[in-house]
């Protein structure tokens, strides 16, 4: 079975890690523009989302982009730690990743399954990305300056 990624923040930035940047460039093909429900907040230099829960009554989206995964072994031996995630302790790290359905940008009525890379815990600094998208929020920012506290480095 095919696996695809769901990223939304700086694994399509241009990741400052140049294995992170090589794994996406050799390993990964862009399948669409998409969004999934859920909330992304603003960390500082790097974003956190969270899985829409039942009980939110506000409807809200986190966007990003499909990406097939051409090795996933080679692109998640490299993803997962940058992300610190441990895939056999999915709640110890700052992200795990999960399987989750895509609305693509090009026909939102048949979702994609895609691994996401979810916060496990909101940080109190974190600030709520109004439109779910990342990039957006990041140029609309007056400087590329952390809102954490000590200026916050991943």
């Amino acid at each position: 079975m095919q696996q695809r990624l769901f990223a939304y923040g700086t694994i399509l930035a241009g990741a400052d890690d140049p294995q992170v940047q090589a794994a996406i460039q050799r390993y990964t093909e862009r399948v669409d523009d998409g969004w999934v429900p859920g909330r992304l907040y603003d960390l500082g230099p790097f974003p956190g989302a969270v899985p829409r829960l039942p009980r939110d009554t506000r409807e809200a989206w986190v966007r990003g982009v499909i990406l097939t995964v051409l090795d996933p072994r080679r692109v998640f031996r490299v993803l997962d730690p940058y992300e610190d995630c441990d895939p056999q302790r999915p709640r110890a790290g700052m992200y795990r990743r999960e399987e989750v359905a895509v609305h693509p940008a090009t026909d939102p009525d048949s979702p994609l399954t895609c691994q996401i890379y979810w916060i496990n815990r909101v940080p109190p600094y974190a600030r709520f990305v109004e439109r779910g998208d990342w990039h957006r929020h990041v140029q609309a920012r007056p400087a590329y300056a952390s809102n954490t506290p000590g200026g916050g480095s991943r």
